[in-house]
């Protein structure tokens, strides 16, 4: 594949493309997207791309990326699916493409000044493990996309820490062979506008996937998550764990669908999403879904959004904490039983951090406040 053939078809399709559906209520579209996103993208070839690697793999960037991966780039997630994909396609500034055949290690950083498109293609070989992380810090416009093929009885841990500027939509799709499992973790903390969408085709029989998302929306950010999994192979297995904090007049939004094909036998499939509202301001909705084909599976699906107990506020302040404290004790406690699921060390260390420095700016704005 071309990149510059890829970037001129994907240009030409924006114009009759549609963006990727929100969820509705009545009288409402949650999620809307500016009318200049095409502008936004503004291509830009310098983009700061910090690859680290350790073990069994071979990495790949930019037009060679692109080559070696072959018929595996823009296969789980399409070009032209929707307007953002192609304007994601059309403004490519960063490719990698890695080869995993037994023990290893990828870590990914984007760094810039200005709009980041960035696409990552994952082959792993069978009885391989791999540990990948992907982090953004970027301003303005950012995409972020991530096509994994989980090769047989082979294993991947993914964490992502989204910091982008003020668009952000993210993109990652998995697909696994027999005995495969893919264990995704994302996170989103900035963005006034961050929608990230994960994906799992359990395809191989008994293959499986853990989905754990964290989210803190502030001011006016609107955050907006979903999750999917496609239980198509014999005996497949998924949980879903996702909590969200939302404060001031911001947005937080989850959706999640669990798909079980006819066929699929032995599907076990559970999902539960809780958020915890600081504001009397801040919005927040959920669209847990099963679609099942297939009657003789186990599946669940929760959500749930409540206020800081009274009983545990009072404890707190009770024992000498401030209110203050005692809010901040409260959200790490909420977060803490996602923390413990967290299998790569340095997303929860990164996570942590970002937590702790939304606490940070909200007691700082609480003491000018009373001042």
């Amino acid at each position: 594949m071309n990149i510059q053939d890829l970037r001129s078809e994907a240009e030409e399709k924006i114009p009759e493309l549609e963006h990727p559906e929100s969820i509705r209520t009545p009288g409402r579209t949650w999620t809307r997207y500016p009318d200049d996103l095409d502008k936004q993208a503004d291509l830009k070839e310098n983009v700061d791309t910090d690859i680290r690697s350790e073990g069994e793999i071979k990495v790949y960037t930019g037009a060679e990326a692109l080559d070696k991966a072959g018929q595996k780039a823009f296969d789980l997630i399409k070009s032209d699916e929707n307007k953002i994909n192609a304007i994601h396609s059309a403004n490519l500034n960063s490719v990698i493409y890695a080869e995993v055949t037994g023990e290893a290690e990828l870590h990914v950083k984007y760094k810039a000044d200005g709009p980041v498109s960035s696409h990552l293609i994952v082959d792993t070989s069978q009885n391989s493990d791999l540990t990948l992380t992907e982090e953004t810090r970027n301003q303005g416009f950012n995409t972020s996309f991530t096509e994994i093929y989980v090769g047989e009885n082979s294993s991947v841990e993914y964490g992502a820490v989204e910091k982008p500027g003020n668009f952000s939509y993210s993109r990652r799709k998995a697909i696994t062979k027999k005995y495969g499992s893919i264990n995704w973790l994302n996170s989103m903390f900035d963005g006034d506008l961050n929608r990230t969408k994960i994906e799992t085709v359990l395809k191989g029989d008994s293959s499986e996937t853990e989905m754990t998302g964290a989210w803190y929306p502030t001011g006016d950010q609107h955050h907006d998550l979903s999750l999917h999994v496609r239980h198509i192979g014999d005996n497949t297995k998924c949980s879903m764990d996702s909590r969200s904090v939302v404060d001031h007049n911001a947005r937080s939004l989850y959706e999640g669908l669990q798909k079980v094909e006819e066929k699929a036998v032995d599907t076990s499939s559970f999902q539960d999403q809780e958020t915890l509202m600081l504001s009397d301001k801040a919005e927040s909705d959920a669209s847990p879904k099963l679609m099942i084909e297939d009657p003789n599976v186990e599946a669940s699906h929760a959500a749930a959004a409540g206020t800081v107990e009274e009983k545990k506020q009072h404890y707190l302040e009770s024992r000498g904490l401030n209110s203050d404290k005692a809010e901040r004790l409260v959200v790490k406690g909420f977060f803490e039983p996602v923390m413990r699921e967290i299998k790569v060390p340095e997303a929860k260390k990164l996570i942590r951090e970002e937590v702790q420095k939304k606490l940070e700016q909200k007691s700082e704005e609480q003491t000018k406040v009373q001042k």
